[in-house]
C-alpha cells in the first residue's frame, strides 16, 4: 500500500490544478467600442486636403450607456457632422459589437461575438479576418492610462478596395486604411478624445 500512495498523489496534483484553474473567475471580454457616457471622439480623413479635411470631420459622442455588472449592453451614440446628427444604437455582447434598432432588432454586425478569438467572419457579402495585435502610433491623443494595444481587422468586400481597421479597447475604431494601388492609405483616424459632459456613472 505505501508504494501506491506516490502514484496516486502524482495523478491527484494535476487534477487539483485543473480544478483550481476552472474555478478562477473569467476575465470579462474587452469592449471594442466607446461606452463611457459623455465620451466624445473626433475623426478625420487624413487623405483629404485642407480645409476639406476639417470640414468633413465626424464627432461620435456616447449619449447613453446601459451599465450592468460586466460589459455594457446597449450604447446610444450620436454621430455629428456639419451635415447633421445621426443617433445610433450599439449592442455589445461577448466581445462583439452590433448595430441595432431602438427596439433591439439587428441591423449589422461590426464585430462578432467572441472577438478577437473569432478570427474570421462574413457580413453582408464582405469577408473579415483578424490580422493581429499592434500598438497604435497615434496614441498621443489618449490619456496615459488608456490601452494602446489594439486589433487589426481586414475587410474584403465583393467590390471595392480592401480595408484594414484598428480597434482599441473602450474606443473601437481608431484608424482605417484603404488599399490604393501598392499602398495602404489612412482614410479615417481618431484625432481628438475628451468628454463633453461628465459620465453619469462609471463602469464597474
Amino acid at each position: 500500500m505505501p508504494r501506491l500512495l506516490p502514484a496516486f498523489a502524482h495523478r491527484l496534483v494535476p487534477a487539483a490544478l485543473l480544478l483550481a484553474l476552472a474555478c478562477q473567475p473569467r476575465e470579462a471580454p474587452k469592449v471594442y467600442c466607446p461606452w463611457e457616457e459623455g465620451l466624445t471622439l473626433t475623426f478625420e480623413d487624413p487623405s483629404q486636403p485642407q480645409p476639406q479635411r476639417a470640414t468633413n470631420r465626424l464627432q461620435v459622442r456616447v449619449a447613453k450607456s446601459t451599465i450592468a455588472p460586466g460589459p455594457p449592453g446597449l450604447i446610444q451614440v450620436d454621430v455629428t457632422s456639419l451635415q447633421g446628427q445621426l443617433p445610433l444604437t450599439l449592442r455589445h455582447q461577448d466581445g462583439g459589437v452590433a448595430l441595432v434598432t431602438d427596439q433591439g432588432q439587428l441591423l449589422s454586425v461590426s464585430l462578432p461575438a467572441g472577438f478577437p478569438a473569432t478570427a474570421a467572419w462574413k457580413e453582408r457579402g464582405t469577408e473579415f479576418r483578424v490580422i493581429g495585435r499592434a500598438t497604435w502610433d497615434g496614441a498621443g491623443v489618449l490619456p496615459a492610462t488608456a490601452d494602446r494595444v489594439g486589433i487589426w481587422v481586414e475587410s474584403r468586400p465583393v467590390k471595392g478596395p480592401r480595408r484594414r481597421t484598428l480597434y482599441l479597447p473602450n474606443l473601437g475604431e481608431v484608424e482605417t486604411r484603404e488599399e490604393r494601388g501598392d499602398a495602404w492609405v489612412t482614410v479615417n483616424r481618431l484625432v481628438a478624445r475628451g468628454f463633453t459632459s461628465l459620465p453619469a456613472i462609471k463602469r464597474p
